[in-house]
C-alpha cells in the first residue's frame, strides 16, 4: 500500500525499510491519494486534513501520544489508528526519574546559586529517595517502571489507575489508592496518564486550594493533564515544593511566567528523545505497517476510550 510519510523518520526507519524490501511502497513525496500516511508529534491530523485523502485506510502515529489526531473522525470514516506505545516507555520512565532527581537534589537552585556566587547561601535541604512518598497517577509502560524503582530505591509508593483490574494491581504490586486521598498522603505526585476528557486539567486549582500540605510534581505524561495556571499558583503560594514539567497545554512553549524561579525545571518534551527509542520506534512503526497490509491485522490501535474531545 502507497504510503506517505508527512514527517521527518530516523535514519533506522528507512534502514528496516530496506532490510525488508519494503522501500518502494514508502514516500516523503505530498501524495494524498496515499493509503496509510505516518506522523510524528508536528502534524495535526484534523478533519480537514483527513478529508484531504481520498484513500486512505490507516494513520501510524510513531510515538504514543495521539491527541494531535481527530480519532472519532478517522474512525468514523473506517480509517484504523495505530501508535507505537513500546517505543519510548523506557526513555520516558527515565526521564521521569531524572526530573524527580533534579527537583529532590535542588539542582535549578546550585545552578542559580553558583551563576550568581551565592556559593551554598540559600540553598534548602536536599531530600532523598527514602523522604518521598510518591503518588504514581496511570500505572502503565512507564508508571509501573517509575513506581517499582522508586519504590526498591526506598521510597513509599501508591497508585491511581481506574483501568486495572484486582489482578492487574496484584501482579504489578502496587497498591492503589483514591485520587484526592493520595494527594493527600503524598509529597510527590508523578504523572503516566493519557489525556482524556477524565483527565484534562487533572491537577488544576480546586486540587491546589485543597493540598494539606506541600508536595512536589512532576509531569512527563501529556500537557493538557496539568494546568499550568494552578501550577503558577502552587508555587507562588508555596503549595509545591517544585515542579517539572517535560510537556506543556502549548507546544513549543513560549511563556516566561516561572522561568527563573530555581523551583521550576522544565524540558523540551525531551522523554523519549534518545537513539535507542527512536530506533525501536521506528521498527515498531514498520511492525505496525507490515502487520495491517499483509495480515490486515491492528497492531496498536488507539484505545477510543482515552481521546481528549474538546
Amino acid at each position: 500500500m502507497k504510503t506517505y510519510v508527512m514527517e521527518e523518520m530516523p535514519e533506522t526507519f528507512w534502514v528496516e525499510l530496506k532490510v525488508r524490501n519494503l522501500q518502494d511502497d514508502f514516500s516523503c513525496e505530498e501524495n494524498w491519494d496515499a493509503e496509510i500516511t505516518i506522523i510524528r508529534t508536528r502534524t495535526k491530523f484534523d478533519r480537514a486534513l483527513i478529508d484531504k485523502f481520498s484513500n486512505l485506510k490507516m494513520i501510524i502515529r510513531a510515538g504514543s501520544g495521539y491527541d494531535n489526531i481527530d480519532v472519532d473522525y478517522a474512525q468514523s470514516k473506517n480509517i484504523a489508528v495505530c501508535n507505537t506505545p513500546e517505543a519510548n516507555a523506557y526513555s520516558a520512565y527515565e526521564h521521569t526519574l531524572a526530573l524527580i532527581f533534579g527537583l529532590i537534589k535542588n539542582l535549578q537552585y546550585g545552578k542559580q546559586e553558583i551563576e550568581t556566587g551565592n556559593w551554598k547561601k540559600k540553598h534548602p535541604s536536599n531530600w532523598e529517595i527514602p523522604d518521598l512518598k510518591v503518588l504514581v497517577v496511570g500505572l502503565g509502560r512507564v508508571g509501573t517502571r517509575v513506581a517499582k524503582t522508586l519504590e526498591y530505591l526506598g521510597a513509599k509508593v501508591l497508585a491511581v489507575d481506574p483501568e486495572l483490574c484486582e489482578n492487574e494491581w496484584q501482579e504489578k504490586g502496587i497498591s492503589p489508592i483514591h485520587y484526592i486521598e493520595g494527594l493527600k498522603w503524598c509529597n510527590l505526585v508523578t504523572y503516566h496518564c493519557p489525556l482524556y476528557s477524565d483527565t484534562f486539567h487533572y491537577f488544576n486549582q480546586k486540587i491546589v486550594d485543597g493540598l494539606d500540605k506541600p508536595i512536589w510534581l512532576v509531569n512527563a505524561a501529556r500537557g493538557k493533564v496539568v494546568d499550568f495556571i494552578a501550577v503558577n499558583s502552587g508555587l507562588d503560594n508555596n503549595k509545591l515544593f517544585g515542579v517539572a514539567l517535560d510537556v506543556f497545554e502549548e507546544e513549543p512553549w513560549q511563556s516566561e511566567c516561572c522561568i527563573n524561579n530555581p523551583r521550576f525545571m522544565i524540558t523540551p518534551h525531551t522523554g523519549a528523545f534518545t537513539t535507542a527509542a527512536k530506533d525501536r520506534m521506528s521498527i515498531e512503526c514498520v511492525d505496525v505497517w507490515q502487520k495491517f497490509v499483509e495480515e490486515d491485522v491492528l497492531i496498536s490501535p488507539v484505545d477510543a476510550r482515552f481521546i481528549y474531545r474538546k
